[in-house]
């Protein structure tokens, strides 16, 4: 029987996911990446691209066999991240068995699926579902460490903790929190001495497996760059020391309302009434829980230079469990009455399936972060416009050689052409920045073949450079278009 909840948890949460999987473009970053698995996949020599600009390759390596499965490349690199939404809701629901129940488990699944915040993130080629899914297999297996002190799932730990360190740096922070496992260690038994040597050899075991599977990375010789690109993102320890707690209070500030959006008033209110029943209960598992939140979240606000509300998707899963604690408990002072229990259960998700329906259906009416809007739709970052380029240049280039120029050497643009067009021999696609003119190339090769300029970032294009308006797109609600030009031949001499 529970094999069978665990079966339509799974395909609801699949569901979910891979309706409309194609309907927010694509983003800047979703074109980065699966551009490396592409190359990656064409020559073994670049397995290890991604360490290039820092990231860890695992994400990566998992695209290689989706991009061979399925036909469309940001379909294959997205379905990774469905099937890292199914890997986390079974690791959550496994999870909150161990630690409350089967019901409670049940309802931690449902908040799960239905949160905007993970149906997002599970529908974009990103590396935060899949660390999201490390995260709470790890916190599950640490649970299950304290309470068992065996081998075999101190080995389980490593692996995945070293599978998470494999995806993204943040992972690091699975292993920082595993001493706080010891909220759950029974300090009253009277062999309480021996379990826990046997649970700090079990521990320094699974902390010296993720850390093996760490260092691999160093059979590359890019992997210096990882660390590089963690400090554009977070401060060193000595910027840190320098000015303690300057960032503190302003990242604080962008990231509480990413909280009150992404989970959703009635879902964070449930949590704050179970961490406050948690404290003056005592109840550790609750803190236990709250712990894995709190600290990375803190952590980020003290040391973060720049914050996407991504960052924190790995640290909301515990609260989740938390919620469905706290509903269960609620509903539990109506003592039979199943009728009322459904209501309350209802009226606290209406909400955020009200959202998730439209992220599915109608994504720029969803209420996220503004940050997350601008990036996934309404400006610059939002790939609104690249498909109708892509199939205006596929046509254009089965009767003739076509170039196409693109503004930006770096992200969206040349990314999302190169993984569409690339492959096409009659296709040449060049790529600048910045553009302050027409590049001369472009103007040369406007002799011989259809020449197109595609601008992701200038709006105002001046009069006299020599191009024709083939179609702007608008991005989502924003202001911002992208627009796509033909070059046109001039003479050299009428060029200034």
């Amino acid at each position: 029987m529970e094999l069978l909840v665990i079966l339509i948890i799974a395909l609801g949460t699949f569901f979910t996911r891979i309706i409309n999987l194609l309907k927010i473009p694509i983003f800047t970053d979703e074109a980065i990446y699966i551009r490396w698995a592409q190359i990656g996949l064409a020559d073994p020599a670049h397995r290890y691209i991604s360490l290039t600009d820092g990231k860890q390759p695992l994400l990566i390596w998992l695209m290689y066999p989706m991009l061979k499965i399925f036909s469309d490349p940001l379909f294959a690199g997205r379905f990774v991240s469905v099937l890292s939404g199914i890997f986390t809701v079974i690791g959550m629901y496994f999870l909150t068995r161990e630690l409350f129940g089967k019901k409670e488990a049940i309802l931690a699944s449902l908040i799960y699926i239905f949160s905007p915040f993970t149906l997002l993130y599970d529908r974009l080629a990103l590396y935060d579902s899949l660390l999201a899914g490390f995260g709470v297999w790890s916190l599950y297996l640490s649970v299950l460490l304290v309470r068992k002190n065996r081998l075999d799932v101190a080995l389980l730990l490593g692996i995945t903790t070293g599978l998470g360190v494999l995806t993204k740096s943040s992972a690091l922070f699975f292993l920082f929190l595993l001493p706080f496992s010891l909220f759950l260690f029974d300090f009253k038994a009277e062999d309480r001495v021996k379990k826990l040597f046997i649970l700090m050899g079990l521990s320094l075991i699974s902390f010296v497996i993720a850390q093996i599977m760490y260092n691999s990375l160093r059979l590359s010789p890019w992997f210096y760059i990882i660390r590089q690109k963690n400090y554009s993102f977070v401060l060193t320890f000595s910027e840190f020391l320098k000015k303690p707690f300057e960032l503190f209070m302003p990242n604080l500030h962008g990231l509480v309302p990413i909280l009150f959006t992404y989970l959703t008033i009635p879902i964070l209110l449930v949590i704050i009434y179970g961490l406050v029943r948690g404290i003056l209960t005592r109840d550790k598992k609750i803190l236990y829980l709250f712990f894995w939140f709190v600290i990375p979240y803190l952590a980020l606000a003290a040391i973060g230079k720049v914050i996407f509300p991504r960052f924190i998707l790995f640290m909301v899963i515990p609260l989740f469990v938390i919620a469905s604690k706290s509903i269960l408990d609620i509903t539990s002072k109506f003592g039979k009455n199943n009728k009322l229990m459904l209501i309350t259960v209802l009226f606290i998700l209406t909400y955020p399936i009200y959202q998730s329906v439209l992220l599915i259906y109608n994504p720029v009416d969803a209420e996220i972060p503004i940050s997350d809007k601008n990036q996934l739709f309404n400006d610059w970052p939002s790939g609104y416009g690249a498909k109708e380029v892509i199939n205006f240049i596929n046509e254009k280039a089965m009767k003739e050689k076509v170039v196409l120029g693109t503004e930006g050497t770096f992200g969206l643009n040349p990314a999302v052409y190169e993984i569409y067009l690339k492959s096409n021999k009659n296709i040449d696609i060049r790529s600048y920045w910045p553009v302050g003119e027409v590049p001369k190339d472009l103007l040369e090769s406007s002799k011989g073949y259809p020449t197109y300029l595609v601008f992701k970032e200038t709006q105002n294009i001046p009069g006299n450079w020599p191009l024709k308006l083939i179609a702007k797109y608008r991005r989502g609600k924003g202001d911002t278009f992208l627009l796509f030009y033909q070059v046109e031949s001039r003479d050299k001499n009428s060029l200034k």
